[in-house]
């Protein structure tokens, strides 16, 4: 009776799962879950960019998603004379600056500026706080980018000294420039 019990659930099990007579079909994989990437882009309004630089070729990945950050400025930074930044300028900081008035290590700052008579983000300048990297400037690094066209993508155009020889000028507020 045993053994009649296991022919009967092996010949249920051959019937649910395919015999050993036919030829085994390797099995389907299952789609690939993918996420698409998407790009929100903000409300267009006039006189503000439309791009979303995390998609931008050129640009490192570790500032996607900047805009979602801490704003510093409260309205967008108008071009002044001899600005090393020309543009209108929105500045993001990835921590909150400390009470001491330290960003703290780890802070990633974003400004984002659109060349007057232009209609995309034609600079990106980031500054990076890193432990030891720099003690004489609070471990700041700096780069900045720029492209001419909206279809180029970011090179980069300056880093190191000569970011600090401006960014000197803002020591008392850890060499970061904003317009609260």
């Amino acid at each position: 009776m045993g053994r009649f019990l296991v022919l009967v659930l092996t010949a249920a099990l051959l019937a649910a799962c395919g015999s050993s007579d036919e030829e085994a079909s390797p099995p389907t994989p299952a789609p690939a879950a993918t996420t698409p990437e998407t790009v929100t882009e903000p409300p267009e309004v006039p006189g503000t960019t439309t791009e979303v630089p995390a998609a931008l070729p050129g640009l490192p990945k570790s500032i996607a998603g900047y805009r979602e950050w801490i704003k510093l400025n409260k309205a967008p930074i108008a071009p002044r004379d001899s600005d090393p930044h020309l543009g209108t300028k929105e500045v993001y900081a990835s921590k909150e600056m400390r009470s001491s008035g330290l960003f703290p290590n780890g802070t990633i700052i974003v400004k984002e500026a659109t060349r007057p008579g232009k209609d995309f983000l034609g600079l990106i300048a980031i500054m990076r706080k890193q432990r030891g990297a720099d003690p004489a400037h609070n471990d700041w690094l700096f780069v900045e980018y720029t492209r001419d066209s909206r279809k180029e993508a970011f090179a980069e155009l300056a880093s190191g000294a000569v970011c600090y020889g401006c960014h000197v000028g803002a020591e008392e507020t850890d060499y970061v420039f904003t317009a609260r």
